[in-house]
């Protein structure tokens, strides 16, 4: 009998495996030709639908995008006191961050990236993430700030730390102005440099789930026209849904920063599912504007203000993830969108090519006994 095509590998209860290829929909969606008609910059278009559908693009992405770039993950004021712990999942990859005692930054991966199940179960293997009680994983939600208690380490911030966090995998972790970024790559190049001059005016993130693949959810948020372009960023002009002028900034590949007058909303995007993006939202504004300098009434009012325009962006994203089973042919995507999926392409061409395919171990019946 013939072996099933790759189409099934990764489909299901499989553990994503690059040398078998990433296939879906009848199509190679590592392939050149799968993102050449999107990137035309005379009309440019959204990718295929599998691109925002298919567990196999998921797949892709977390081998050429989630793992081999800066994300942003939170700000540093959420974790001010040594051993304050911020969780994060990339990709399928469980990781956090704690404020160590001398005051800096630690990046390491979680204890057990699979829950320590004997096998990833397979209601963890749909492409969304799961609100697992047992642990934090690559494959559960993640919960909020853990701050550091008085008599150590708390049942849920071992669950991320284990007995032995200095045995821990590292992550690459740098404070870029008030954010906080990492790279799974522990010895990843720096960062582009942050902007200057931004302090965070709430020392919290809100969040915020809309039901949108987060490419979709990203180019909608960064909606403008171009104005610069640098190796990581794009700079766009925009207005707000009320008419005030915006300057946005998208940061390969999930920060959106949208500034208007004297404060900036920062928006961190995280996939929690294929059709779904977590927002993870805080308030800047300049140096010296602390949040013990605002009332908690005007905080509000600002915070109500970007809820709105975050909502009012995103409608369209979260229309077109609806319709993607009825669309006839991909619509057009904006310059925040083709710019995205040119970064995306250039990451996925640019993967390290598997040379050795043969299993690292071998079960009795593929041995034949």
């Amino acid at each position: 009998m013939a072996l099933a095509a790759p189409l099934a590998a990764s489909s299901g209860f499989v553990p994503d495996r690059p040398d078998l290829g990433h296939r879906a929909e009848g199509r190679d969606l590592a392939d050149p030709a799968f993102f050449e008609s999107s990137l035309d910059p005379t009309a440019p278009r959204l990718l295929p639908p599998a691109a925002y559908r298919a567990l196999a693009f998921a797949e892709l992405e977390d081998d050429a995008v989630w793992t081999r770039a800066w994300l942003a993950i939170g700000l540093a004021a959420e974790i001010p006191s040594p051993g304050d712990l911020l969780p994060f999942t990339a990709g399928h990859h469980g990781l956090h961050v704690q404020r160590d005692e001398a005051g800096g930054l630690i990046g390491r991966f979680n204890k057990a990236q699979h829950g320590g199940c004997r096998a990833v179960p397979l209601q963890c293997r749909t492409g969304t993430k799961t609100r697992c009680s047992f642990t934090a994983c690559g494959y559960s939600r993640d919960g909020t700030v853990l701050p550091a208690g008085r008599d150590g380490l708390s049942p849920a911030m071992h669950q991320y730390l284990g007995l032995r966090p200095e045995r821990l995998l590292p992550v690459a972790v740098r404070a870029w102005g008030p954010l906080v970024r990492i790279n799974l790559d522990s010895e990843a190049e720096p960062p582009e440099a942050a902007p200057r001059g931004l302090a965070a005016l709430a020392n919290e993130t809100r969040r915020a789930e809309f039901a949108a693949n987060w490419k979709l959810a990203a180019q909608a948020l960064a909606e403008g026209t171009p104005r610069a372009e640098g190796p990581h960023s794009l700079d766009l002009t925009g207005r707000l849904a009320t008419g005030e002028a915006a300057a946005i900034t998208l940061h390969f590949p999930n920060l959106v920063l949208i500034a208007s007058g004297s404060e900036t909303c920062a928006i961190m995007l995280q996939p929690t599912a294929l059709g779904q993006t977590l927002l993870r939202i805080g308030l800047l504004g300049p140096e010296g504007a602390a949040t013990s300098n605002l009332e908690a009434s005007d905080l509000e009012v600002s915070w109500a203000a970007w809820r709105a325009e975050i909502a009012a962006r995103l409608a369209p994203a979260v229309a077109v993830q609806a319709a993607l089973g009825v669309l006839a042919s991909p619509p057009a995507a904006d310059a925040a969108g083709l710019w995205l999926q040119q970064r995306i392409a250039e990451r996925v061409g640019a993967r390290p090519v598997p040379t050795q395919t043969q299993p690292l171990y071998a079960t009795a019946q593929g041995r034949d006994c």
